[in-house]
C-alpha cells in the first residue's frame, strides 16, 4: 500500500505495472481499492495499468489438467468479483510483449495451444492499449473481444487461427483443448 499511497498522493499517473508470479495472464487497471475513488466502467481513478503473464512451461494454478472451458469459468468468477480486472485468462500458457512509445503502451498477449510437443504454434489472445494520460486500460477493453479468459463489458471469440512462428505464416489448426474440441474451420 506504500507504493499506491505515493503514487496518488503525488499524483503520478502513467504507470505500468508488470507481474507474473501468479502463472495466469491478466489485465487490470491500477487502483487503490477502498482507499480512492474508481469507476471500472470508464476507469477513472485509476493510476495505469498492471499486466501479467503466465510462463510458457508453467502449468495452470486452475489445474493442470483444468479444461478450457473449467478455466473460463474461473476466470469469469475473478472478473465478477474484482471490478478493476479487466481481462483474465488461466488456461493457455504463453507470453505478452509490450510496445512502449511516448504516446502510448500496447500489452498483446499470446497463448501456445500445445505443449506436448516441441513447435512453433501460438494463438492472439487479446490485445490491451493504456494511452500517454489515460491512467487506465483504454476502453473498450481489448476492442472488445478477446481470443479466451473473461472480459468485462466484452465478448470471448474463441479462435484457432494459429501462427507458426517457425514459417511465418497464419493456418486455422484443430486443437483438443482438454475435453473441448475445436475443429479445423473454427475462427
Amino acid at each position: 500500500n506504500r507504493t499506491l499511497k505515493t503514487l496518488y498522493d503525488n499524483n503520478i499517473g502513467n504507470n505500468i505495472f508488470m507481474s507474473g508470479d501468479s502463472h495466469l495472464n491478466w489485465a487490470s487497471d491500477l487502483v487503490w481499492l477502498d482507499e480512492k475513488s474508481y469507476n471500472p466502467k470508464t476507469g477513472a481513478g485509476s493510476l495505469g495499468a498492471e499486466f501479467a503473464g503466465t510462463a510458457v512451461s508453467s502449468s495452470s494454478p486452475f489445474g493442470a489438467s483444468s479444461s478450457l472451458r473449467q478455466t473460463n469459468n474461473q476466470s469469469s468468477l475473478l472478473i465478477r468479483d474484482n471490478s478493476e480486472l479487466q481481462w483474465q485468462e488461466g488456461y493457455y500458457r504463453g507470453y505478452y510483449e509490450l510496445q512502449i512509445s511516448p504516446q502510448k503502451v500496447v500489452a498483446q498477449y499470446f497463448g501456445c495451444p500445445d505443449l506436448r510437443t516441441r513447435n512453433g504454434y501460438e494463438i492472439s489472445l487479446g490485445n490491451f492499449t493504456v494511452t500517454d494520460g489515460g491512467n487506465a486500460i483504454q476502453r473498450p477493453i481489448g476492442g472488445g473481444v478477446v481470443a479466451n479468459g473473461a472480459l468485462q463489458d466484452g465478448q470471448v471469440v474463441g479462435t484457432n487461427l494459429t501462427l507458426d512462428t517457425n514459417t511465418g505464416r497464419w493456418a486455422v489448426r484443430g486443437f483438443n483443448f482438454s475435453g473441448v474440441t475445436i475443429p479445423s474451420g473454427t475462427a
